[in-house]
């Protein structure tokens, strides 16, 4: 569910502190860390992101960015566009533009996002054994893995291979994936379901990207759609 819109201007300031990801991005699983160096005009100046390595990380110019920013006892998340890079005081920088409105939430996170998506499931068990094809919901989906709703429990780092059908933009897929968690939630029914979250494995980095891409246009469709109520 999107959050709270506030104008976006009235929640950014020096030296707050920022996750940035890049639309791009090969490692979309956590975004970079970067703070706010001034505000020019309708740009954000943001310290260059640096990766692992120490390495400076630049985007492409025009290429599409989501921000977390860091607010009071919440976060703010929002859609902006890389327009370059440079030097500012003599720090490294990136320019961003200002975008009119950011989304306050209370959780972290962005790229496990919920979708209108199902799944054809076969679990595989340690010793190799393939169920029977289960057509499931898919609940949310990242660039790394998803979760979908399962009417059992199940264990543990075992293995499914997955269809997902009708992904706009992508079409159809097929994976191999880890189950690397089970949770169990109640209904109003008394009758639970389980949410099983796996990891993708053997992705390719074209496929990976392809994913990401269509999260941004999700992501985009549904602040618009609170933007618009």
């Amino acid at each position: 569910m999107a959050g709270e819109l506030v104008q976006a201007r009235s929640i950014l300031a020096i030296g707050q502190r920022l996750e940035i990801f890049f639309e791009n991005n090969e490692e979309e699983t956590s975004g970079y860390t970067s703070r706010v160096e001034d505000i020019v005009g309708d740009e954000l100046v943001v310290a260059m992101p640096l990766d692992e390595r120490r390495v400076p990380v630049i985007p492409h110019v025009g290429e599409n960015l989501y921000v977390l920013a860091a607010g009071d006892g919440c976060h703010f998340r929002f859609f902006c566009i890389h327009r370059g890079h440079g030097r500012h005081d003599n720090i490294p920088v990136l320019r961003i533009s200002i975008p009119e409105v950011a989304e306050r939430f209370q959780k972290r996170g962005f790229f496990r996002i919920r979708v209108n998506l199902t799944a054809t499931v076969r679990l595989v068990d340690h010793d190799g054994k393939i169920d029977a094809p289960r057509r499931v919901p898919v609940v949310d989906l990242s660039g790394s893995g998803l979760s979908f709703a399962w009417p059992k429990q199940v264990s543990l780092d075992g293995d499914a291979a997955l269809e997902i059908n009708d992904i706009p933009g992508i079409g159809t897929i097929e994976l191999m994936t880890k189950i690397m968690r089970c949770t169990r939630i109640e209904r109003e029914d008394d009758t639970p379901i389980y949410h099983v979250g796996v990891q993708f494995q053997g992705i390719s980095r074209g496929m990976r990207d392809n994913i990401v891409r269509y999260l941004f246009q999700v992501q985009r469709a549904q602040v618009e759609r609170v933007k618009n109520e």
